[in-house]
C-alpha cells in the first residue's frame, strides 16, 4: 500500500468517524418492557436524532399508554384522576421528567417522584378540580423535551387517553 494510499484510507476513516459513522443519524426508540402501558400508566422512553459531525443531538420523551405504541413530544389530554409517567426504561437514565405549569414555573401539587429516571424512576400526577387545564411535562436537563397537558376535568372514571396530536418542541 502506497503512502497515498494509506493517507486516503486514514481520510476516509476519519470523515466516517466524524459522520456518525454513516448510519442514519438515528438511535431507534428503546422498547419500554419493563413497563406495562396502560390508560394510567404512561410508559415513557426517549428517542434521540441527529448527531453527526456537529454533535447535533435532538431528544424526545416518546409516551406509549395501552392505545398508542408511543408518540415523540406527544399532547396529553387527561382527566381527573391519577397518572403515572413510568421512566423505567433505560433510556430515560439522564433525564428527570418534571411537571410545569404553562407558564414553565414548576408545578409540585399532586406530584410526586420516586426512584431514578433509567432504573425505577416514577412521576406520579394526581388532577383534581384545582389543577391548572395547562400543564407541560419536560426533561429537568433539555429544555424544550417533551408535551403540553390539558386538563378535561370530569368524574375520575372517566380518564381520558391522550390525544394523538403530537408536537414539536414547545
Amino acid at each position: 500500500m502506497t503512502l497515498r494510499n494509506l493517507s486516503l484510507l486514514f481520510i476516509s476513516l476519519f470523515i466516517l468517524a466524524a459522520c456518525g459513522g454513516g448510519g442514519g443519524g438515528s438511535t431507534p426508540t428503546p422498547s419500554a418492557a419493563s413497563c406495562s402501558p396502560s390508560t394510567t400508566n404512561l410508559c415513557i422512553t426517549v428517542r434521540e436524532t441527529g448527531g453527526g459531525a456537529y454533535g447535533n443531538v435532538s431528544r424526545d420523551y416518546v409516551v406509549q399508554n395501552s392505545s398508542s405504541a408511543g408518540t415523540a413530544n406527544k399532547a396529553l389530554t387527561l382527566n381527573a384522576g391519577t397518572y403515572v409517567f413510568d421512566q423505567t426504561d433505560s433510556s430515560n437514565s439522564g433525564h428527570p421528567l418534571v411537571i410545569l405549569t404553562g407558564g414553565g414555573a414548576s408545578y409540585t401539587t399532586g406530584v410526586t417522584t420516586s426512584g431514578t429516571p433509567g432504573t425505577d424512576g416514577k412521576t406520579q400526577l394526581v388532577i383534581t378540580a384545582s389543577t391548572p387545564v395547562s400543564l407541560q411535562y419536560q426533561s429537568s436537563v433539555h429544555e424544550g423535551m417533551g408535551g403540553t397537558i390539558s386538563i378535561v376535568l370530569g368524574e375520575s372514571s372517566d380518564q381520558v387517553e391522550f390525544t394523538e396530536t403530537t408536537e414539536a418542541n414547545f
